[in-house]
């Protein structure tokens, strides 16, 4: 008896060495050009694998269409992704909210100087070029929400491939506005914010229903640890947040309906 209790013991410990060797995919939103990307989230990644004895694989698509058509037909183990499309996994793919980062984030349309006074900011930038990232980047979402006037609507331009790119745009004048997160507008007092959306959630780490309970605690205690020791500050730098909490399902109500109406 003490002879299979021994066994049973062994294959156990076995089986849970051989589930946290294993390698994973980690999908993360797309507003990094991919070999930016390899940097920004390298700190995150040796973090993961140091915290959870995973193998972590980033997937980083192209750009941000690549980035939600990858989200409507593939299921990676994990994500990494902006809220709506978190919300859309979650009601969609029966992906589980494993923590989110602090901050709320709202959108602003930025330019260097502001309307007269009388008028409204469509004729205010009628013609003018407006950049953002491309749809369903919630920054092209809301233009589209924004300007509904055929006759006072500025042009909207998505070539950026990174937010920094939208801001170099502004800089070099290549574009006369540009709508950004409201986490970059802080880096950027300078710029007039014409317009602001409403609050939503953060970025958002997600767990894919096919991924084991032990995974996705294991996965979660990694992140909710991110920033109680010096060797995590780098993570909270590059990913612009204080720290990472759980996540309230409420908060992403509705959103996947941005996506879902969409037509593509």
């Amino acid at each position: 008896m003490k002879k299979f209790k021994f066994i049973f013991t062994c294959f156990v410990l076995l089986q849970v060495q051989n589930a946290f060797s294993q390698t994973i995919t980690l999908a993360i939103e797309a507003t990094f050009p991919k070999d930016q990307a390899e940097f920004v989230y390298e700190p995150l990644k040796n973090w993961l694998e140091k915290k959870t004895g995973l193998t972590v694989q980033l997937q980083n698509a192209d750009n941000y269409y690549f980035y939600w058509r990858s989200a409507k037909n593939n299921q990676p183990d994990f994500t990494l992704d902006a809220s709506h499309v978190a919300a859309y996994r979650m009601q969609e793919k029966n992906y589980e909210p494993l923590a989110r980062v602090q901050e709320n984030m709202s959108y602003h349309l930025i330019a260097n100087s502001e309307p007269t006074e009388g008028q409204s900011i469509d004729e205010f930038l009628v013609g003018n070029r407006v950049v953002t990232l491309p749809n369903p980047n919630l920054g092209s979402v809301l233009f589209d929400q924004w300007f509904t006037d055929l006759f006072l609507q500025p042009q909207k331009i998505v070539t950026a491939l990174s937010w920094e790119d939208v801001i170099e745009q502004v800089f070099a004048q290549s574009a006369d506005a540009a709508i950004i997160p409201s986490s970059l507008f802080e880096l950027y007092p300078n710029f007039v914010s014409l317009k602001e959306s409403k609050e939503f959630p953060g970025l958002t780490f997600l767990a894919s229903p096919n991924v084991s309970p032990q995974l996705k605690d294991s996965f979660k205690k990694a992140i909710i640890s991110i920033g109680q020791d010096e060797d995590s500050f780098d993570i909270l730098a590059e990913l612009n947040t204080d720290g990472f909490v759980e996540v309230n399902k409420e908060d992403y109500k509705d959103l996947a309906e941005i996506l879902i109406q969409l037509v593509y």
